[in-house]
């Protein structure tokens, strides 16, 4: 505690024989190896935390000393550690301020006619701040936990963990292979009407579920709870009940266990679904499994679970590393070291952090406000691509809570606060400086905008074997793998109808020369009619000998052979221009790579230059981007990009081969040959756009996300 020893208002107080209210629970919790006494109100449902120093005066106040002897006696036992005489006025303040306390010298009556009052108004202006959450108590269920409570109880608690841990252990060994399947429905199939009338149920139940696996686990360690509800957030109805009464148990892992009951029970039950979504036909069930595991897995990983966020993740972790009131303290240790730093305002707070506190801080409070945010405008944009005004309500809420808020409170702190008043002028030109530098950084000082994309290892257009003619194969005149040079002949390819067309047509050329001959001796009236028949009869021949020759497939460059086996070759259909095999070469310089559909312009306005990496060589090469070309729904020209073979493409899983997203087609030439390139092999491609400012990076990646979700709308 500080201030000064002695207090001016001393004598008001000191004849005060102040008293606990009779009630309340009080508890010994011990946090990073000291002792704090933990003081709950259960009627208000409310708990106070206080140093050993602190409760040396608090404890004292049992209604029969005066407020100077129980000072007094404070200072004989703590001696150099005791509070001064303004501390205890200001304990005293805040023990009477949280209703803690009873007075013998103080009109009682009237004071809880305005506490009552106080008491509303807070209500309403918690209400007017979050008009989204609105409770709304139903009954006590403390018996029907009591009567539930043997089930969780002694070495029955233990048979539920461990089957807990079998089931969601059996669920993460099955997971990985139902991954594409389960994240196949897209957006639009999750926001849909029918389903939201499915998944509304399911949601209920499931936090129906999860509230009473709190209420359990408060009863395992002999808590109690008084109230369950419904929270109505954003209008929509969500269980809830009162465990608060944990925060008074003395083991941090009780505490743990009670805030983690409730993520506990929605991952047992999001793995059961994913067992029921398995083995259930499609249907209502099915469904009914995969919006079951989409709120459990969805919610407790990114929301409920997650410590960032104020529910139960927070509480459980603020326990474990005991650290109570994490969010809060950590916010309040930025301002402090802030104002110390910046402003070289001396701090007025007696209990210095430790060391571990402060990394804890550190880290916490930014992380904390960047996921918060992120979260919230993410959810908002998921829920605007299917219901425009609903989703911008909710961004515009979550700037207005996450940003705007936030930074109005710290402006009114800043021209409010006394203890400011001759720091302003110093804190204006800093503020200032900083706002500067940060536009300066984002939008003056150029930074290198280089991108990464995957490719594979191409060949050039006259490697493949392609027929000019369709038909069957009838012989492989060389053997897989043989090396051969360009014009050999690789495949011979049949075409019955074909020969016997030519054939005709052959017939129909010396049937036409036969009548321009005679027409030429006997009727020279017809010779022009006689020519032109001849004419378009040789056309027709000529196409056919074309189309025969078609039929043998040649090397279009020196290389090895890479076809099916013989014996799988012959016999096969092969349309016109469909791909039979390849002609290897020795070396290639041809890379095929892809990109998001975005960088077409990118490249088209600022490409500069571009290197490649073959995926087993560290080296790199230069190389040169030849072509651009959108890929309009094509497939991609190797599985080997697709993410689930290791590349960066998300593919649609009932079509493996095609791209979920719009990519464009790159074609590159390496200044050198690729030595021992494989073809198809993955290959890293590194594009050069010379530089930019990060802003304006920024700026367009901001338009890109706002027109691929508002776009089409």
């Amino acid at each position: 505690m500080s201030g000064a020893f002695h207090s001016q208002l001393w004598y008001r107080v000191a004849p005060l024989k102040p008293a606990l209210k009779p009630g309340l629970d009080i508890a010994l919790h011990r946090y990073l190896g000291k002792p704090w006494f933990v003081i709950r109100d259960p009627v208000a449902a409310t708990h106070h935390r206080f140093t050993a120093e602190t409760y040396a005066i608090v404890g004292a106040m049992t209604g029969d000393a005066t407020l100077e002897e129980i000072w007094q006696a404070a200072c004989d036992r703590l001696g150099p550690r005791a509070p001064s005489q303004d501390d205890v006025v200001r304990l005293l303040i805040q023990l009477y301020q949280s209703d803690l306390l009873s007075v013998d010298l103080i009109p009682l009556t009237e004071e809880l006619v305005l506490r009552m009052g106080k008491q509303r108004t807070q209500k309403r202006l918690k209400f007017l701040k979050n008009p989204m959450s609105i409770p709304l108590p139903l009954f006590d269920p403390d018996r029907l936990l009591e009567a539930l409570a043997p089930l969780v109880r002694g070495a029955a608690g233990w048979v539920w963990m461990v089957a807990f841990l079998a089931l969601t252990l059996s669920a993460l060994i099955v997971l990985p292979a139902s991954w594409e399947d389960l994240t196949a429905q897209g957006v639009r199939e999750i926001l849909a009407l029918q389903n939201l009338a499915l998944m509304a149920p399911v949601y209920i139940s499931v936090k129906a579920m999860h509230e009473l696996a709190h209420g359990l686990a408060l009863k395992r360690y002999g808590g109690e709870c008084h109230e369950v509800g419904l929270m109505f957030l954003v209008f929509f109805p969500v269980p809830y009940v009162d465990a608060s009464a944990s925060a008074a148990f003395p083991s941090k892992r009780a505490r743990a266990l009670v805030g983690a009951a409730g993520i506990m029970a929605e991952v047992a039950m999001a793995s059961a679904a994913l067992f029921l979504w398995r083995a259930a036909e499609p249907g209502l069930l099915r469904d009914a499994a995969w919006n079951l595991m989409l709120i459990s897995g969805f919610s407790t990983l990114a929301v409920n679970g997650n410590p960032l966020l104020k529910f139960d993740g927070y509480y459980v972790f603020s326990d474990l590393i005991e650290i109570p009131n994490l969010g809060q303290r950590a916010n309040a240790w930025w301002g402090k070291v802030l104002k110390k730093r910046l402003l070289s305002t001396p701090t007025q707070d007696a209990r210095r952090e430790t060391p571990f506190e402060a990394r804890v801080f550190f880290f916490y409070a930014p992380l904390a406000f960047v996921y918060r945010l992120a979260i919230m405008i993410s959810i908002s944009l998921y829920v605007a691509s299917s219901y425009f005004v609903v989703g911008v309500a909710l961004a515009c809420m979550s700037v207005f809570q996450g940003l705007i808020l936030p930074a109005f409170k710290v402006l009114k702190h800043f021209f409010t606060d006394l203890r400011l008043a001759e720091k302003r002028g110093r804190a204006a030109w800093i503020g200032g400086g900083v706002i500067a530098l940060v536009a300066l950084a984002l939008f003056a000082v150029p930074m290198p905008l280089r991108h990464h994309v995957q490719g594979v290892v191409w060949l050039p257009d006259n490697a493949y074997l392609r027929p000019e003619t369709g038909g069957t194969v009838a012989r492989v005149l060389v053997a897989p793998g043989t090396r051969v040079t360009a014009g050999q002949p690789i495949l011979q390819l049949e075409d019955s109808d074909l020969v016997t067309r030519q054939k005709a047509l052959a017939a129909e050329v010396a049937e036409a020369r036969q009548t321009l001959r005679i027409a030429q001796v006997s009727d020279r009236t017809g010779i022009a009619i006689a020519a032109e028949t001849l004419r378009q009869a040789e056309t027709e021949l000529a196409r056919a000998d074309e189309a025969l020759a078609g039929l043998t497939l040649r090397a279009g460059l020196d290389g090895r052979v890479d076809l099916p086996p013989a014996s799988d070759m012959v016999g096969q259909y092969l349309a016109q221009g469909s791909t039979a095999g390849h002609i290897l070469p020795a070396t290639t310089r041809s890379i095929r790579a892809v990109a998001p559909e975005h960088m077409a312009e990118l490249i088209d306005r600022r490409y500069v230059s571009a290197e490649i990496r073959l995926a087993l060589r560290p080296a790199t090469q230069r190389a040169a981007v030849t072509r651009i070309v959108p890929a309009l729904g094509r497939d991609l020209p190797s599985p080997v990009l697709a993410r689930a073979n290791g590349g960066q493409i998300a593919t649609d899983p009932t079509t493996p081969d095609s791209p979920v997203d719009p990519l464009i087609v790159l074609d590159l030439d390496t200044d050198t040959p690729l030595p021992d390139a494989v073809f198809n092999g993955r290959v890293h491609v590194r594009l050069d756009f010379g530089t930019e400012p990060l802003g304006y990076r920024g700026w367009r990646a901001l338009r890109r996300s706002f027109l691929r979700h508002f776009g089409d709308v």
